[in-house]
This record gives structure tokens, sequence and C-alpha cells, in this order.
């Protein structure tokens, strides 16, 4: 019997009629831990964006543009995928479903933002969504066990700033009023807050917690055996009482107890479980946009060194891997595995590195159109031919967190046709690059700049321009972005944002070009990026008549940069292969 009908038949004896699950877990994380990955146990989905209605009739599954042509790999044939983008979850529920509809969900593992926005469309004869207790494929899923691992605290001389400083320097923690408290359940922000870290996901440093603040006493809640004595020790003394991570499901008993009449959240990072226990223990919500979020998105000088730092070792160990995969172009054995695992051996040659901040996209040929693919034993590829290989990366060192992507020409050898589609993405790449706008601009006024020369020649990429990425945190940040949606957010001096844009030829190759910038500020008071990834792109793919004399000189200063930056931490073969990139051109 499936993991499908083993739901479906609970479902039956329970009298639901469906259920709704997502790729979530109860901390809302981006990349869940092994043992919180429900719905891929359920469905075999991998990627980290999906929701699922599963019901005896119907089966149908939304994601986004990144993982369409994945979930349509991975799912059974039986479901009904749709990209969000193009059809609404909460619009689609209510003109599909028969009315009388009971539809079960966890509470815990949607954020409240999810639910609200479904709630609003049910009819009273429809759909009826209705909270369960307890995961139901925890009921039915002997999941693997948690792992105990310690957190530890962070140093100022990394964090660049001391907890107790942080939460002085927040205008809006020192504001509330004496019957009133703020709460989270967004591990990175309490996580970057307090100046701990822990490792309870795969690829981001996360201790998994909920915090409470509130003037008199503050109370985070979190997995006792993973903190030390001296961890507690330091809590105590920033004032924060440690409470056991079950105890957090009462956390609206614990706001009447110390009589605290409104709780302010922001309903994108809090579980709609929270969300309905306040309402529920006549706690007042007022929702607000987490002001921790956006100063958490703001680096300080001592989190851009580091920042700089770990972009230099990324550097190196990216340089090197391209230089040997340049090496690879007669090896029959060489695969998407192997030049994954390759990547890694480079990175690891320095102490500095901890671990990867994702899992590494090695695409080949068609697997390169799979945005967010996931390469296992199944799916790898040999390199046996002439095609593009697209490699996303990126490392999580002890003082920040690094993101790129560069697609190769393996033997050197491309179509004109590729050779186009990259200058168009590289062309976008470097008008970002180059962009200067003046303050309060949001990244969704940037977009066109990426995607321009792609529109021109009717072509575009279903995923973003851009995202935040954070300090030994989240490769994926918010609050700001650059895409096509209208996200309200300015992007601010000292944020980091990716430069991202790609092409997707569905069955053939994939093309992305990915670089982190860091907003600065100039003496007239406009805005500007620099660009802190220094790894080469590779010239077999340019086509040099689609480039203006501007571009060519951007690209020339950049790889000059890189060679400035690290040619002397390379050998002399492949400082020599580096520099002649700078030649390429005049």
């Amino acid at each position: 019997m499936t993991n499908l009908n083993i739901l479906l038949n609970l479902l039956k004896d329970s009298n639901y009629d469906g259920y709704l699950i997502n790729t979530s877990d109860e901390f809302l994380d981006e990349f869940v831990p092994e043992n919180l990955q429900r719905l891929k146990w359920l469905t075999g989905f991998s990627g980290s964006n999906g929701l699922a209605l599963i019901s005896s009739k119907i089966k149908v599954f939304f994601t986004d543009g990144r993982y369409v042509t994945q979930a349509k790999q991975e799912l059974a044939n039986d479901f009904t995928i749709y990209n969000i983008a193009e059809i609404q979850p909460e619009k689609w529920l209510v003109n599909n479903l028969p009315a009388n509809f009971n539809l079960a969900y966890d509470a815990k593992s949607f954020s409240a933002t999810t639910i609200i926005k479904i709630k609003k469309y049910l009819k009273k004869d429809n759909v009826k969504l209705i909270k369960v207790k307890q995961n139901y494929i925890d009921l039915i899923w002997q999941r693997p066990e948690s792992k105990i691992t310690q957190a530890e605290i962070i140093t100022d001389n990394l964090a660049g700033e001391n907890s107790k400083n942080k939460i002085k320097n927040i205008k809006f923690l020192q504001q509330l009023k004496s019957k009133e408290a703020y709460f989270t359940a967004d591990s990175a922000t309490i996580n970057w807050l307090l100046n701990i870290r822990g490792k309870d996901t795969e690829f981001t440093p996360l201790l998994h917690c909920y915090f409470l603040y509130y003037h008199k006493n503050n109370f985070i809640y979190l997995d006792l055996a993973k903190i030390s004595a001296a961890l507690q020790t330091y809590l105590c003394k920033l004032n924060v009482t440690i409470l056991p991570l079950k105890q957090a499901e009462k956390v609206a008993e614990l706001c009447n107890k110390y009589q605290i009449k409104t709780v302010k959240l922001d309903i994108n990072y809090v579980s709609y479980y929270f969300y309905s226990e306040f309402k529920a223990n006549n706690i007042a919500i007022e929702t607000i946009t987490d002001p921790l979020i956006l100063a958490k998105a703001s680096k300080n000088k001592i989190e851009i060194k580091h920042c700089r730092k770990s972009h230099i070792l990324d550097a190196i160990a990216k340089t090197k891997f391209l230089f040997w995969l340049d090496q690879q172009q007669s090896n029959p054995e060489l695969d998407e595995i192997s030049a994954s695992k390759k990547l890694l051996e480079f990175r690891k040659q320095h102490k500095e590195f901890l671990f990867p901040s994702f899992n590494t996209i090695s695409a080949f040929a068609e697997n390169g159109a799979v945005i967010h693919y996931n390469v296992n034993k199944k799916t790898n590829k040999k390199f046996t031919h002439a095609n593009l290989y697209l490699v996303d990366s990126g490392g999580q060192y002890k003082f920040a967190t690094t993101d790129i992507t560069r697609t190769i020409a393996y033997k050197k050898q491309a179509t004109k046709e590729q050779k186009e589609n990259y200058t168009l993405v590289l062309k976008g790449h470097i008008a970002l690059a180059m962009a200067k706008f003046p303050q309060n601009t949001k990244g969704f006024q940037l977009d066109i700049l990426a995607r321009q020369f792609l529109w021109q020649h009717n072509k575009d990429y279903a995923h973003g321009t851009g995202h935040g990425v954070g300090c030994f945190l989240n490769v994926h940040e918010g609050p700001h972005s650059i895409s096509k949606a209208p996200i309200n957010h300015n992007l601010q001096e000292n944020m980091l944002v990716t430069n991202e844009p790609g092409f997707y030829l569905e069955n053939h190759y994939g093309i992305r070009i990915e670089n982190i910038l860091l907003v600065k500020k100039n003496k007239e008071n406009m805005l500007y990026f620099e660009t802190l990834t220094l790894v080469p792109m590779d010239e077999n793919l340019i086509a040099l008549k689609l480039l203006t004399t501007s571009e060519k000189l951007w690209l020339k200063n950049y790889h000059q940069k890189i060679y400035n930056k690290i040619g002397i931490k390379l050998s002399l073969r492949e400082a020599n292969w580096l520099k002649n990139k700078i030649s390429f051109y005049n």
C-alpha cells in the first residue's frame, strides 16, 4: 500500500474528505530537516515550495515556477500540477471543491498568512477548513529521530554587535507598552537577535526556537537538550527565560499569566496555530511587518568585512573547480555527482568553510532546465557530449553565507543558439550589476533591467532575479528581493542581494549566472551595487558581437578584479588560465 493510500484510509476513518499539506514544518523552514520532510515522504516531491491537496478523487499540487518541471518528474501521474503564479491555491479550492468538503490541515506547519488568505475565499456552504490536533503524516510515518546537537554563541567579533545592543537599538522593541509583547516563530530572526546558532537544519545553522519579547520578562522556547550550561548562563544574562519547546503550545496562557493584552506579530513568520491560539485566549493581535527582519537584512561593518573574506575563500575554491573542470574534457567518468563532490573538496580546503549553504545544483544538459534540480543516483548524468553544465552552490562559513551560479560549455563547445541565450542572460546580469538608483527604490522596480534583453527576444525565466542573503544564516533571506512580484520593501544600504537571471529550454539545457551584490551609497546619496562574488564567467559561451563596449569593459574589469584578489592564491597554471580570460574582452 502506498503512503498516499495509507493517508486516504486514515482520512476516511476520521470523516475528512481531504488533507492539505505543504513542504514546511512547524518552524516554517525553507530547508526542512529530513525527519520533518512530510510532503517529500508522502509524495516524493523534494523541492522547497509545494502545496498538495490529497483526497480520494482529487490530487492537486501547487508550486512556483522554479519547481513546475521538477514536480512533473517527481509526482505520480494522477496529480494535477499548477504554477501558483497562474492559479492561486485559495481560489482553486473555492472554485473546484464540492459543497461541504471537509479539508483537514495541520495549523502548525502553515503560516498565518496562508490560512488567513484561504479562509478569506471560503464560502460557508463550500470548503470547511478543519485543524487537526496532530499532523496526520506523523500518525503513519515512523519519522527518523531528530539529531541532538549543541547550539553555540556567536562572539561579538563575528556578529559585529552584541545581543544587548541589538535589542536596545531596535526602537520597536523599546517602544512596546507595558501590556504589549512581540512574538516570532522565525528561528533565523531569533538566532540573529540573540547571537546564537545551532545545527537543526542541514544547510542553515539554526537552533529551532520560538520567542516572546516582553519588557519585564522575555521567553525563548527550545529543546533543552541542545543548550549547554554556558549558553543557559548567557541567555539568563540577556534576561531571557528558557522554556521547553513543547510549552510553546501554551504561549497564549503565558501571556494571560503576565497580563499581556496585545501581541504584535508578523503573520508571514508565525504559524496559524499560534495566531489562532492568541485569538482563542482573547489576546489582541496587532499585525506588523516585522522590523527585526529588516534590521537583520542590513549588515553591519563587521558582517560586511567577513562577507568579503568569505567571498575570497569561495572564489578560490570555485575558480580551482572551474579550472579542474576545464581539464576534464575527455574524462568518460565525469558526472553530476562526481563534479559536485569535487567542488565540495575544493571548499573544504579552507578551514573556515563549515558546510554547504544548500544542496548543490549540479545539472548537465537537460537537467539544467530543472531550475532547482537535485541530483540523485537515478537522475545522475555523465558528461558524455558537448552541452551546458549549470552549477549553483554555496557555502556556510563561520562568518558569512555564499551563493553562486555559473554555466559552463562542456568541451568548450556551444551552439549558436546557446551562445546567444547565454549572452542575453549575461547582458541582463551586467545591466543590474551596473545599476544606480535613488533611495526608496524597491527590487521589483529594478527587475526589468535583468529581463529586458530576453524579453526583446520573447523569452523569460520563471523565478525571481534576486533574493537577500544572511550572514551565517539563511541563504534566502527577506524582506527584500528583486523580482516581478511587487514586494513593498526598499533596497537599503548594506543589504545583500543576488543577481541571477537565467533561461531554461525544457528537455535541453539551462542557463543561470548568479553573483551576490552589496547595496552601497555614493556621495550623492544614490544607491548602487558592488559585486562581491569573484568567480570567472565562461568565455566559450559569450557572443561578443552582442555585447556593447561598456559591457565588455565591465567584464574585463570584473575578471581583472578577480585576478587581483585571488591570483596569488592559485597555482601558476590556474592563474594563467584566469589571466587569459581578461584578454578575451580586449
